[in-house]
């Protein structure tokens, strides 16, 4: 019995090591996805950076042709503004939960900003999001998307992932 008893014991931590082992996976994935789109994004790759939202919101935007005028808009007013991203740092994804067939996790993001002459830190979250365990992830910036908003773009989000409440900008006035 006690031969039988290390034997089961060694098979739960071989089956412990691989789930653990599976988990740490993902969240590589995840974070380095984040990433990718970070940096689509730094460059103003919205072609690359759509990829990743997820397509029920891309849909819900006016699909691509309006994205891509939204991204002419947009940058028209930054550079007016001498507004520029300077900085997306992605975070260590939070624990991965599996709802209605996707995983889902959340990702904290530290965006920094130039406005003029001030230096703008936003903390934020996104919502990592798999349809197919785990290959490919889209993320929901719960900066633009919340409360309401986001139950009815997104109804599928689990009730597990409790969405931070939002810090305040830190805002450095750099002129001197």
């Amino acid at each position: 019995m006690n031969k039988n008893l290390g034997k089961l014991l060694m098979l739960c931590m071989m089956a412990l090591s691989v789930t653990v082992a599976q988990g740490q996976g993902l969240a590589t994935v995840i974070k380095e996805q984040a990433a990718d789109m970070a940096r689509a994004l730094l460059k103003k790759d919205v072609e690359k950076a759509v990829k990743y939202i997820p397509p029920k919101l891309v849909e819900s935007a006016g699909g691509m042709p309006k994205l891509m005028a939204a991204r002419d808009t947009a940058n028209k007013y930054m550079a007016q503004f001498g507004a520029e991203i300077k900085k997306i740092t992605i975070g260590n994804p939070g624990k991965i939960y599996t709802y209605k067939n996707e995983l889902q996790s959340l990702v904290p993001q530290t965006t920094e900003l130039k406005v003029m002459n001030m230096s703008i830190t936003l903390e934020s979250s996104l919502i990592a999001i798999s349809q197919d365990k785990g290959a490919n992830w889209y993320f929901v910036d719960t900066t633009i998307f919340r409360g309401e908003q986001l139950k009815k773009s997104l109804p599928d989000i689990s009730p597990e992932i409790v969405i931070p409440k939002m810090k305040p900008p830190v805002i450095v006035n750099q002129a001197q």
